[in-house]
């Protein structure tokens, strides 16, 4: 018995200093992601393409025929603009139910791959395609390097504790002369909401992409009005940033 007290407080003892997983990393990131789409609870899924691709979709797509990886990409109709204007899509998504509606939504011929993480659907033409799978057993091997990252909702979605990660994996898969273009929220986290979306200040991009990208803000929307800003997850303010990140030298 004495022995299981030992071993319980050194368990508890290497939490604390971060040497050992909180249970919520431990668990299964793509559970509660999974219930969501199950139970039609995506307030994140536009109806339109996204008003930044709109904007600034020049400054991302600087040449016809780009390879554009979309993370976390749902069932976006982001990559079906992508698409129809000819360049190659790669869209990563944890959940197959959105992955398979994509497809069956637009009608477009595909083939269903297996791989040892996951599925791949591609289409029948070859410029699209979706990895179905934990976005973290992905690598640049697999992936391969694209011109151009739509980041709409992936960084904002993910733990704080796995950004490092995330930058790594993004910064690994960029082509010399990359366009990344990234959609964040920033507001002061409350009690009763600190995400999803999280909190990105512009020192935590910086932190993460300063050492391969340059930052622009291309354009900031104050979202303090919004219902759901004010009465649902009742902050004060919010911000909405559209920022373009470039190779730094």
């Amino acid at each position: 018995m004495v022995k299981v007290r030992q071993f319980a407080r050194l368990i508890v003892d290497l939490v604390k200093r971060k040497l050992l997983p909180e249970a919520k990393e431990m668990e299964n990131r793509l559970d509660q992601w999974k219930n969501r789409w199950q139970e039609n609870k995506t307030g994140w899924h536009q109806s339109d393409v996204n008003f930044a691709l709109l904007n600034h979709g020049p400054l991302l797509l600087t040449e016809p025929g780009r390879r554009i990886l979309v993370p976390l990409c749902g069932k976006s109709l982001d990559m079906k603009w992508f698409y129809d204007a000819g360049h190659t899509v790669v869209g990563i998504e944890g959940i197959e139910m959105p992955i398979s509606e994509f497809f069956s939504e637009h009608d477009i011929p595909h083939v269903i791959e297996r791989f040892p993480d996951g599925k791949l659907y591609k289409s029948e033409n070859g410029r699209l395609l979706m990895y179905c799978c934990d976005l973290f057993k992905l690598n640049a091997a697999i992936l391969g390097k694209f011109d151009a990252v739509w980041d709409r909702g992936s960084l904002v979605a993910i733990y704080e504790e796995d950004r490092e990660s995330y930058a790594k994996l993004m910064k690994s898969i960029l082509a010399p002369d990359f366009r990344y273009l990234a959609n964040i929220v920033q507001y002061t986290p409350n009690e009763k909401f600190s995400g999803p979306p999280r909190n990105i200040p512009m020192e935590t991009l910086q932190k993460l992409y300063g050492d391969v990208c340059k930052i622009k803000i291309l354009e900031t929307l104050d979202r303090s009005q919004d219902e759901k800003v004010r009465n649902t997850w009742e902050l004060d303010a919010m911000d909405e940033v559209v920022v373009l990140m470039t190779p730094k030298d």
